[in-house]
């Protein structure tokens, strides 16, 4: 008998009970109408739960007081490199005088643009001497100027490409791998 018993508490543990299955290892008990609600597990049938008194909490204000420093904050900066400063980058400026469009291309690509923005802007030879300025070359100087937190303006940005184009190419190329190799100082 202990035996069957035991099977059977096993297998009430083992698989839960399907619908309209009753198990035998929970007490039934049966509620009169009236006005008390349904019992609860393990209530006696037919009296009402009394409410609980809870112990009284404490509560404690805590004032937490945080002082930080105020932060510097970044405020415009120079070009790491001067506009005519092509002597610090030799090799860039010989890539830039030697074979421009294909330095251009280089120069937008690893500036984040595509490779083909100066074909798409060229510059147009309205000056008699200059030209105007190219229009992605004067979006780049802009961008990066913008990205790095240099100051300046885009009319001083217009005037730099239109004055000396290969040496803008040749400072954002120096602003490029200054900025990759001093991330923390921006």
């Amino acid at each position: 008998m202990q035996k069957l018993y035991l099977q059977e508490v096993l297998y009430s543990f083992s698989s839960p009970p399907q619908p309209g299955e009753v198990t035998t290892n929970q007490p039934m008990y049966y509620a009169p109408p009236g006005p008390y609600p349904n019992p609860q597990y393990g209530q006696q049938p037919g009296f009402p739960q009394m409410p609980m008194m809870q112990p009284m909490q404490q509560s404690t204000n805590t004032t937490v007081v945080i002082n930080q420093q105020p932060q510097r904050r970044a405020g415009p900066r120079d070009w790491s490199t001067g506009l005519f400063g092509c002597l610090e980058d030799a090799t860039s400026c010989l890539g830039v005088y030697c074979c421009t469009p294909y330095y251009s291309c280089y120069l937008s690509s690893e500036l984040g643009e595509s490779c083909c923005l100066p074909m798409c802007f060229p510059p147009c030879d309205c000056h008699p001497v200059w030209g105007t300025p190219s229009p992605w070359l004067v979006a780049l100087r802009v961008k990066v100027r913008e990205a790095n937190k240099i100051q300046g303006s885009i009319m001083g940005d217009c005037m730099a490409v239109c004055c000396c184009p290969t040496c803008v190419m040749c400072q954002l190329k120096r602003e490029y791998d200054y900025v990759r190799q001093h991330p923390n100082d921006l």
